[in-house]
């Protein structure tokens, strides 16, 4: 399967800069072989300035993967709404005509909400309607070993839990969805913030709140590994897009 990781940082473009998270994907592919399945995964990297340049090569694609960000969502102007715009417009095309699937995580949960209608706002409602290039240094933020609760059945969850039931992520977020988008289903929440994880039923596209990425280490086994959650997640979210792909492939 072919991915794309969208990078949607306002800062200069890194390919290196979610080397952690292109990593994650990679190594949660090889976990689908304990189900059965051999998914051989690549990954390739654009930032969101430069998306529209490249899109002629974008229905060669299986999957895209929304990335973080670093700063307030209000601190994106002009040139990069624009950008950002013809992000939103070609997601909603390829998610309704081209079954694409799509992850969207932690920033890109909140980006994701954005392109289908949601509604995203800082944790702490005491800085609303600011715009700083940088989240105040004293307001709330959810960061570290959480524990969220499940909200719905689902298959994102296979190998970690059965609702109703609870388990371990990592966070690290200064702002949060406030409004579900229409049509989209809130599957998790914490004590802090309420939509931790959401999908659009019907389609292979979900937002994280969390970082599945994260707490698992490079360096760890899967039986190790102190946080092994988001690794069976983003394994779930690749078996249900090579499902998807393969549906596609023989229509």
């Amino acid at each position: 399967m072919h991915g794309l990781l969208i990078d949607i940082d306002r800062k200069l473009p890194d390919a290196s800069r979610y080397q952690e998270l292109q990593n994650g994907i990679i190594q949660a592919a090889a976990l689908t072989q304990i189900s059965g399945l051999s998914i051989n995964v690549s990954l390739n990297y654009i930032h969101f300035t430069n998306f529209e340049d490249q899109r002629p090569t974008f229905p060669e694609y299986d999957f895209f993967i929304l990335s973080p960000q670093g700063c307030p969502w209000s601190y994106y102007q002009g040139r990069d709404i624009s950008h950002l715009n013809i992000v939103a417009e070609t997601i909603r095309e390829f998610v309704f005509h081209k079954q694409l699937s799509v992850l969207g995580i932690c920033g890109g949960h909140q980006f994701l909400t954005m392109v289908f209608g949601g509604e995203i706002g800082l944790i702490d409602h005491n800085y609303a309607g600011i715009v700083t290039s940088a989240y105040p240094k004293n307001c709330v933020a959810e960061r570290g070993p959480t524990v969220i609760r499940t909200l719905k059945e689902d298959p994102i969850f296979e190998g970690i839990t059965v609702h109703p039931g609870k388990f371990g992520v990592i966070q690290n977020h200064v702002e949060e969805v406030k409004i579900v988008p229409p049509a989209f289903i809130n599957l998790a929440s914490s004590e802090l913030s309420g939509s931790q994880l959401i999908r659009l039923p019907g389609k292979i596209v979900y937002g994280t709140a969390f970082h599945p990425e994260r707490g698992w280490g490079d360096k760890k086994s899967f039986q190790e590994a102190p946080m092994q959650n988001g690794k069976i997640i983003l394994a779930n979210f690749l078996k249900m897009a090579y499902a998807v792909s393969n549906y596609a492939d023989l229509n």
